[in-house]
């Protein structure tokens, strides 16, 4: 019984060196094969680096490979994740854009304070260059997936609401980075 255990194991790793063989003579396959999967676990927001040192032992000298690493450990935001908090960041931009006047009395104190408490801010399409309106360009950009557009919009805000809305810039920055680079990659590697 123990020699059929071992001669049916010795068959199974056989074949599966068979296997092993015959896909290493066709790296296209095996190349869209760990382009697929570094793209769904990209999709899925998750750390990439395995999949990533999957592909780079496929098709080790695609440039794209360094820009890709800087963000495999983490992983990157999905864009529904993006979505989601583009609301708040938006309101956050515009709120730091607003003057705070520290010689109001108490009633314009107790105005802004009110104020506070209920957003309005433009939203859609708006013409015009003050925080609010680019604000609104940009978050219809990033529901429309325009990263780019999204970032050239930032990129005019003043400082304050830069620096409130940083760490979501740098959520649209990177994604917009890795989804360019795998495109870059799995173009490569269809042409290869």
């Amino acid at each position: 019984a123990e020699d059929g255990r071992v001669a049916a194991l010795e068959q199974s790793v056989s074949q599966l060196s068979g296997k092993v063989e015959a896909q290493a003579s066709q790296p296209k396959i095996a190349l869209a094969i760990a382009a697929a999967a570094l793209k769904s676990a990209l999709d899925r927001g998750a750390p990439f680096a395995t999949e990533l040192d999957t592909f780079a032992a496929i098709a080790p000298d695609a440039p794209e490979l360094a820009v890709l690493r800087s963000y495999a450990e983490k992983g990157v935001p999905t864009r529904a994740t993006i979505a989601s908090e583009v609301d708040a960041a938006a309101n956050a931009m515009v709120e730091a854009a607003r003057p705070v006047d520290q010689d109001a009395g108490f009633f314009q104190s107790l105005v802004s304070s009110a104020q506070s408490l209920v957003k309005v801010r433009p939203v859609g399409t708006v013409e015009g260059k003050g925080a609010p309106e680019t604000v609104a360009r940009m978050e219809v950009a990033v529901n429309q997936g325009d990263y780019a557009k999204a970032l050239s919009e930032y990129d005019t805000l003043p400082d304050a609401s830069k620096a409130a809305g940083a760490d979501f810039a740098g959520k649209l920055k990177a994604r917009l980075e890795v989804d360019r680079q795998l495109e870059a990659l799995i173009a490569g590697a269809t042409k290869a």
